[in-house]
């Protein structure tokens, strides 16, 4: 039971990296050529066997202020971004809390790293799960508890996540200065703070990235293990007969 929960977790997180790419990608198609004439009335199939009509005067409207406005930020493109985002993070932090073989795993592989990762995992994903606004800014709720972890429980005022994969992953064969940089300094935090002036989106970006590479190396440590306990136990019962 406890593998098919991490295999869904996992599944999960890389569908949402996955949808992330995708659809930037859409977004950038749709501000280089005007969709918005090729709008029509599309039904979509319900489970309970009806169509829900997706109307064409909204699409069109959609498709026509995104191609209009190419460097204006749009709201396809922010969903996608905080939607994504929200639960890749959310997925990664229920994954280090409810997973075992998966902590293990990361204070194997991260080393002093860990520390640092998992708390700009916290911070990212409680703020992401519970915005109001579309500047995306810190609510005080959202990182006091966190905060008063940090300075007062931890002693320490910065959190830096400052990796390159090179140096942690044997996996790795793409550059050795491939990484990331994270600071957070939870001294100077302060509500209504722009959660991107916080964390540029840039490295919010290699975040996720990072997260679906976490997932998928995860994913070859464990096949790794079940082949091996497969045998241990094939040789063992062999022995037994």
């Amino acid at each position: 039971m406890q593998n098919n929960k991490i295999q869904q977790n996992i599944e999960l997180l890389q569908w949402f990296y996955r949808f992330l790419n995708i659809w930037k990608f859409l977004e950038k198609v749709i501000q280089q050529k005007d969709f918005s004439d090729l709008a029509v009335d599309s039904p979509v199939a319900t489970w309970d066997k009806k169509n829900f009509v997706l109307k064409w005067a909204v699409v069109k409207k959609i498709l026509s202020d995104i191609y209009a406005n190419p460097g204006k930020k749009n709201i396809f493109g922010y969903m996608v971004e905080i939607n994504s985002f929200r639960w890749i993070f959310s997925i990664t932090r229920e994954m280090i809390d409810t997973q075992k073989d998966f902590q293990i795993f990361l204070d194997k592989k991260l080393k002093d790293k860990s520390f640092a990762f998992e708390q700009v995992i916290r911070f990212l994903r409680n703020v992401l799960n519970h915005i109001e606004n579309a500047d995306v800014m810190l609510k005080i709720e959202d990182f006091v508890k966190q905060k008063d972890f940090i300075l007062k429980e931890k002693k320490l005022s910065i959190i830096s996540f400052d990796i390159k994969y090179a140096d942690y992953f044997v996996e790795w064969k793409w550059g050795k200065n491939y990484g990331l940089d994270i600071k957070i300094d939870f001294s100077k935090l302060k509500e209504w703070q722009k959660v991107f002036d916080v964390v540029p989106l840039h490295q919010v970006y290699l975040l996720a990235e990072f997260c679906f590479n976490l997932s998928e190396i995860f994913r070859s440590v464990m096949r790794v293990g079940e082949k091996k306990t497969a045998k241990k136990f094939k040789s063992k019962f062999q022995r037994r007969k």
